[in-house]
């Protein structure tokens, strides 16, 4: 049975490579900040799977921002899966955010080499195969690399292209044999009710949030991703290979006709902002600043490489948005739910 360390195990994307794995034959050692929170994070990502797989889980302390923890987490390993990346509050700096990407992945990956790991599988980024909205509706693949020059950038967006870019260049000089997987807007089903993660935009919509921008955004199911993570750590064919894993897009208006109509008994109702009103609202607004570029975007990504070569599949984004939403009402996050049923 092989052992693939996972960094950033409390995370959503990484508690659902965590279960994947599991689930297929793995034993897991993941990365936290804080071990104290082990068992909980661990009882999340084992929900309703046989209590036996537990005992391939365990949990080293380490941190992006120093080398602590990371040879011995390491050792004995067969894989490394890199998720862990800094999210950022908003109000860092492009150089601080770029220093804990870049710096914590370099370290991650000098920590697997010194270990004799050869195989890295790393989370990136949509973004980090973003071209400029003026590109117009033009289709584009793995081949397509970020300029981070282009001023429609927002800091957490340059961090993960420069990081991925340092993960390439560091494995060219050292012979690892990575691949990086691209995601978009990352949904579905929630694992722990205090790590909602981007479920939380959907959640605001959920719970009566009622002036949504037009915004489109390519999706991600987490599932699929997860699974998009471990076909790429099995077949060899991925090795040097950039992976997008997101083609299908919903804008929030969208997203919200659809709770409207799956949901009836929320009574949710909705003001669609015209694009002019977003841009206007972000001048007062920081959250709403990274969305403005996206406004009039066009272009869109394909998942092409992914399917053909990995034979990766993916469910349609609509049932991922109402997977996400019966978990947030399942576990009471959402308001004034009628008693019994929702839909």
């Amino acid at each position: 049975m092989k052992t693939i360390v996972v960094t950033g195990g409390s995370g959503f994307v990484a508690g659902w490579i965590i279960r994947e794995l599991l689930t297929h034959d793995y034993k897991v050692r993941a990365s936290l900040r804080d071990t104290s929170r082990a068992e909980e994070i661990g009882q999340g990502i084992m929900l309703l799977q046989p209590t036996a797989l537990s005992k391939n889980l365990s949990f080293f302390k380490a941190d992006l921002t120093n080398d602590n923890g990371w040879d011995e987490g390491m050792k004995g390993a067969d894989g490394v899966i890199h998720v862990a990346s800094p999210l950022g509050h908003g109000t860092e700096s492009v150089e601080e955010m770029v220093k804990v990407a870049k710096g914590g992945t370099l370290t991650v990956l000098k920590a697997a080499k010194d270990n004799h790991i050869k195989r890295i599988i790393m989370t990136s980024s949509e973004a980090a195969s973003t071209p400029s909205i003026s590109v117009g509706e033009k289709t584009i693949d793995e081949n397509f690399w970020s300029d981070i020059k282009n001023p429609e950038l927002d800091a957490y967006r340059i961090s993960k292209i420069e990081a991925e870019r340092a993960a390439w260049q560091y494995a060219k000089d050292n012979q690892l044999q990575l691949t990086t997987i691209l995601p978009g807007a990352v949904f579905g089903p929630i694992l722990s009710p205090d790590r909602l993660s981007s479920d939380e935009i959907l959640l605001k919509l959920l719970n009566g949030e009622r002036m949504i921008p037009k915004v489109p955004m390519e999706i991600s199911d987490v599932r699929d991703l997860a699974t998009l993570h471990r076909l790429a750590l099995e077949k060899d064919v991925a090795i040097g290979h950039r992976f997008l894993a997101a083609d299908q897009k919903l804008t929030m208006a969208e997203i919200a006709q659809i709770y409207q109509k799956q949901y009836p008994r929320l009574q949710l109702k909705f003001t669609y902002l015209p694009n002019w009103v977003t841009v206007l609202a972000s001048k007062f607004s920081p959250s709403l600043r990274p969305l403005v570029p996206m406004l009039k975007r066009k272009y869109s990504h394909t998942t092409q490489s992914a399917q053909k070569l990995l034979g990766w599949k993916q469910r349609p984004v609509q049932k991922t948005i109402t997977d996400a939403a019966d978990l947030l009402i399942f576990n009471k996050l959402v308001k004034n739910i009628p008693e019994k049923t929702y839909r």
